[in-house]
């Protein structure tokens, strides 16, 4: 499962909602967290809207685990917002939507090697959206903290993991945001840029 994204500056972010997408996108605090690697209980800027405005917020990543107070659960699997069975995360579905930007996000493959002093480090894979200038990835929240969703792998990711990130195209923002989602679990069409990472010395 993806536990790392990599945090574009705050005038990238800028300039890509508000200049290239055009979103009324509030001034953002000068303050948010930026250019950096985020791991899960990071603080990361996410849009959501709220107040009636378009903005960005530093939450955690990772809901608090109801199970072990010292861990998070940071991947929410969409299909579980239409199963019948109550789930955790089924309030933020529905009203509280969210979106993660991303330079790229990181995912461990199968794969693993072997260092020194018996040392073994997986394969690491970056990927981003083959179409845009930023990656954005859905994700949901809950006070001060959101999760990234997570959906069925594609043909590019699959070779890699059983689970890939939601990452969603520029003119789906609102869909996720606003309206029915449904449509958006399917990421069979999307485009995504893989790297091959080095192993680690």
């Amino acid at each position: 499962m993806c536990n790392q994204f990599q945090l574009p500056s705050l005038a990238e972010i800028k300039k890509y909602l508000a200049n290239d997408l055009n979103l009324p996108l509030i001034e953002p605090a000068s303050n948010l967290p930026q250019n950096q690697n985020i791991f899960p209980k990071g603080i990361a800027p996410v849009l959501v809207y709220t107040d009636n405005q378009l903005q960005l917020l530093p939450k955690s990543w990772g809901y608090p685990s109801p199970y072990d107070h010292k861990k998070v659960v940071f991947n929410a699997r969409v299909e579980r917002f239409f199963e019948e069975k109550h789930s955790m995360w089924d309030s933020s579905f529905a009203k509280s939507r969210c979106i993660i930007i991303a330079s790229q996000f990181f995912e461990s493959g199968h794969d693993t090697y072997e260092a020194g002093n018996e040392h073994r480090y997986h394969e690491r894979f970056s990927f981003k959206n083959a179409n845009a200038a930023l990656t954005l990835i859905a994700g949901i929240y809950r006070k001060d903290y959101f999760s990234m969703v997570t959906t069925k792998p594609n043909a590019s990711y699959a070779p890699v993991h059983d689970r890939m990130p939601l990452v969603l195209q520029a003119a789906e923002l609102r869909q996720w945001l606003f309206q029915n989602f449904s449509s958006l679990v399917d990421r069979s069409q999307l485009s995504l840029n893989s790297v091959k990472l080095p192993p680690k010395k």
